[in-house]
């Protein structure tokens, strides 16, 4: 049964999607939409920049979580994953995700470039409410 639904939760993902993500200040959430990447292996990885907010939060608290709106012909849902960031620092796996995502050289050009921040997300649990359901499942990793 465990199998099954996280299969299905990560069959929802595209390579890219928008999310609203949420960190904290001081104690006091922020939410945002943010553009998430679904990597290699059912990683989670995002890009951004050392002057977006999320940074210096994500660096006090590395705590977030992530929805997901999910539209199908059956009706809404959503996909709730929290857990904690790590920073990636190997070259060799900020090069390739640039490579990936030909989108990342608008902003960044090489791996090195200290504004560039790559995060992988550690989700450790979701909620899942499949499109046209009233209720969720939870499902601890």
């Amino acid at each position: 049964m465990f199998e099954n639904i996280k299969q299905e939760i990560f069959s929802q993902f595209k390579e890219m999607q928008t999310v609203f993500f949420a960190t904290c200040d001081n104690e006091r959430p922020y939410v945002r939409p943010m553009l998430l990447l679904l990597y290699v292996n059912d990683k989670f990885l995002v890009a951004t920049g050392t002057e977006n907010a999320k940074t210096p939060q994500l660096k006090i608290n590395p705590n977030f979580e992530f929805c997901y709106f999910i539209e199908k012909d059956s009706g809404h849902g959503y996909i709730r994953g929290t857990g904690r960031v790590e920073f990636i620092q190997d070259i060799q796996i900020r090069k390739h995700f640039i490579d990936k995502f030909s989108y990342i050289r608008h902003y960044w050009q090489e791996p090195e470039d200290p504004s560039y921040i790559l995060l992988q997300l550690h989700v450790d649990s979701f909620e899942y409410m499949r499109p046209g359901e009233q209720t969720s499942e939870k499902v601890q990793l």
